[in-house]
């Protein structure tokens, strides 16, 4: 048996809002917007078996990140958006090509990502101490104009 590769690797990304918050930090109101976000990768293969049609199989997996993004006074802040956590990834194998597959892997990731909707709200909750001592160090460097 022999696998080839049909199909390069596709991305896709999906997110769902979990949490926003409100900080004032000296003197300027900062607003966070925590949203989950899942990249899915998918791989197509096809198994070539002597005497037999080649059978396509669909290899992906999703990666799950809790992502921080941050504005100031009408602006985002580049520095300050970013993932803060990752989940564990998923991951499996279809028989059939990706593009049929495609709907039963976005349903399985769909659940997924409401399975931990509850985990992503807490850890985008905690961020707020995290978030304040960025600020607090950004806020430093700029009254001692470093």
């Amino acid at each position: 048996m022999f696998l080839t590769l049909a199909s390069g690797i596709a991305l896709a990304t999906l997110s769902n809002p979990v949490h926003n918050a409100r900080i004032d930090h000296a003197s300027t109101a900062y607003t966070a917007a925590y949203q989950t976000q899942s990249t899915l990768h998918l791989e197509q293969v096809n198994a070539v078996h002597p005497m037999r049609e080649a059978q396509p199989r669909c290899r992906w997996k999703a990666d799950l990140v809790v992502h921080r993004a941050v504005q100031g006074q009408g602006a985002s802040l580049a520095a300050l958006s970013k993932p803060i956590h990752n989940f564990a990834p998923l991951a499996g194998t279809y028989a059939g090509g990706c593009a049929s597959a495609r709907p039963q892997i976005e349903a399985a990731i769909a659940r997924h990502s409401q399975a931990r909707a509850a985990e992503a709200a807490a850890i985008a909750q905690q961020d707020r101490t995290v978030l304040v001592g960025e600020l607090d160090g950004i806020h430093a460097l700029t009254v001692k104009g470093g």
